[in-house]
């Protein structure tokens, strides 16, 4: 396999590794362990709107990803 190839596949799974972990995992709370998580960390009562900034900042580091 071609190294170029290689590299643009593994930026497309890394990437996706992110956006599904920000987009399914936190902003749409499908797997609600994260909020758990992020809850015994910051707060219960800030739990659910902390989960879903960090679930965006993923999103964008996928997308930020992708474009490279």
């Amino acid at each position: 396999m071609h190294p170029l190839s290689m590299y643009y596949i593994l930026n497309i799974a890394i990437g996706l590794i992110w956006f599904v972990n920000g987009l399914i995992c936190k902003i749409l709370n499908l797997v609600p362990r994260h909020q758990e998580i992020v809850g015994s960390i910051l707060g219960l009562s800030y739990a659910p709107l902390l989960t879903q900034l960090i679930g965006v900042a993923e999103v964008i580091m996928a997308i930020w990803i992708w474009r490279k």
